[in-house]
């Protein structure tokens, strides 16, 4: 079994700087995952607006990538299938091929994936008007019409937007109220904002992008709401399933970090969306990632 100084599994933006770094660092290192780039590969566009524009760090992503590609030891295009802390330290890595693999010390860059809301024409317009983080993509609506459609905690995207777009309308989902609380009292008082409470969301429609949404009232009733970009907003699910037993997991299932990206396991670092780290921003994932990897070469440095 070959054994590395580092292993990364992930390789969007925090997998690709925590490989970059290392590789500086002179260690050995392997990268596993089926492809590179991670969210910089689905851009987020508008009419009028080019994707190209809308990803920032997606150049940096693409230099690490570049040289990632081209100084790594050894690149496994596959899915990491298990991770297996060994009694005298470490962790063996098994491949999709069955293949097994050794590291001194994981990174692990597995990322998130949004909760959708599985209706039509959700995946159809994604990156072309649907989003699933207006953390990400509200600069990008300023003056359009835009629909949020989630329940509590789609209120923090709400107030991202209302400042920025023309209108949101804010469909509630999987709620039938909103709570007294500040955060909803702020988006009742605004006038920018049209509550929908009583809809269910039919389909999301378009032509080459997103122009509307459908929805069906409690009586039948039906509406659509002109929009040129729809924020689905139930959150991530973080891809923790590799290490679930072996580190401390928050209440949403990220997994816990401190601000050195180490986990509750000696060895053990992560980083970008599956920790609980706030924003799910490229350049945020790739500074964590960084750091993750300036971690494991003190580890390595200081354990051997």
């Amino acid at each position: 079994m070959a054994e590395y100084d580092v292993v990364v599994v992930g390789g969007g933006p925090a997998g690709l700087a925590a490989s970059f770094y290392a590789l500086q660092a002179q260690l050995s290192v392997a990268l596993v995952s089926p492809s590179l780039g991670g969210k910089v590969s689905y851009p987020f566009a508008l009419r009028g607006l080019p994707a190209v524009d809308t990803v920032w760090g997606a150049d940096l992503v693409q230099q690490f990538e570049a040289h990632v590609e081209a100084k790594v030891r050894a690149y496994f295009p596959q899915e990491a299938k298990s991770v297996v802390l060994l009694p005298g330290g470490g962790f063996q890595v098994a491949l999709d091929d069955s293949d097994l693999i050794g590291a001194k010390t994981l990174i692990l860059c597995t990322g998130a994936q949004p909760q959708r809301l599985y209706v039509e024409g959700e995946k159809e317009f994604f990156g072309r008007g649907v989003s699933f983080s207006a953390i990400s993509h509200a600069p990008l609506v300023r003056n359009r019409n835009v629909a949020v459609i989630g329940g509590e905690r789609a209120l923090s995207a709400v107030l991202k937007l209302a400042p920025l777009a023309s209108r949101v309308y804010y469909v509630l989902a999987h709620i039938k109220e909103l709570t007294g609380s500040f955060a909803a009292n702020q988006v009742l008082r605004n006038p920018k904002v049209y509550l929908f409470k009583d809809w269910e969301v039919q389909r999301i429609v378009g032509d080459e992008f997103v122009t509307g949404l459908d929805l069906v009232g409690i009586n039948g009733e039906t509406r659509t709401l002109p929009a040129e970009g729809v924020f689905v907003e139930f959150g991530l699910l973080p891809n923790n399933e590799l290490v679930r037993d072996l580190v401390e997991l928050d209440n949403e299932g990220h997994i816990m970090i401190n601000q050195r990206c180490e986990t509750s396991t000696p060895g053990l670092f992560a980083a970008g969306d599956v920790t609980n780290t706030y924003a799910e921003q490229v350049p945020v994932a790739i500074g964590e990632g960084v750091k993750a990897a300036l971690s494991a070469w003190s580890y390595l440095a200081a354990n051997g």
